[in-house]
């Protein structure tokens, strides 16, 4: 599995295959077999089909292909629209002072997770710092859900990782557990001018926060 999903604009088929020769599946055997990129196309276009680059090209002289019906333009495959469904094991108590319930990844910024408030019949994103009263059920999703969408330490172009920064991950990363909040962003603190951690959304650091100075 990749870190990502790919882009429509990445798909190829037929002449757009960048391979001189390429490796073919056939159904009757289950086994690939090694052939002129041109003679592939010749074949599937004889089937009434197109030869389908099967992954984004990489480093491979002769890429994986099958063949398979293209229709253009290209689009993706459309799914009907479907309610998220709700574990009612994992609800919390809104703002409005109802139970809301969390359903998944709020797939905007990092930490925000997707709810949904049967009341108004509507779904909205929330961070754990925004959830007080919880259920252990709920909390536990939390916190599971947070330590899976931590993002990753920082590294430099030579893959390495500097001690500060390891250092400053680890704080950023211990305190995104307990609230959930990941601004990704350059700031400083007005205060000391010293560079603020990833997860702090305010403008000045946890030293010279009014919380420490009060």
């Amino acid at each position: 599995m990749t870190d990502r999903m790919w882009s429509l604009s990445e798909f190829r088929f037929d002449q757009a295959i960048q391979a001189a020769e390429v490796s073919v599946f056939d159904d009757e055997t289950g086994r690939f077999e090694l052939m002129p990129r041109d003679r592939a196309i010749a074949l599937a276009h004889a089937r009434e089909a197109n030869l389908v680059e099967w992954w984004p090209q990489g480093a491979v002289e002769a890429p994986q292909c099958v063949i398979t019906k293209v229709t253009l333009p290209l689009r993706w495959e459309q799914l009907p629209e479907e309610a998220e469904p709700v574990d009612e094991r994992l609800w919390f108590e809104a703002s409005c002072g109802g139970r809301d319930f969390l359903v998944g990844n709020g797939n905007t910024f990092t930490g925000r997770m997707m709810a949904w408030c049967p009341q108004k019949q509507r779904s909205y994103r929330v961070s754990s710092s925004e959830i007080e009263v919880m259920p252990d059920e709920t909390r536990y999703f939390v916190t599971g859900f947070l330590a899976g969408t931590q993002p990753g330490h920082p590294i430099d172009d030579r893959g390495d990782t500097d001690e500060a920064d390891w250092a400053a991950w680890l704080s950023a990363t211990r305190r995104f557990r307990r609230t959930g909040q990941w601004n990704g962003r350059w700031g400083t603190c007005q205060e000391c001018g010293c560079v603020l951690l990833p997860d702090n959304p305010a403008d000045h650091c946890a030293e010279h926060s009014p919380q420490a100075a009060g």
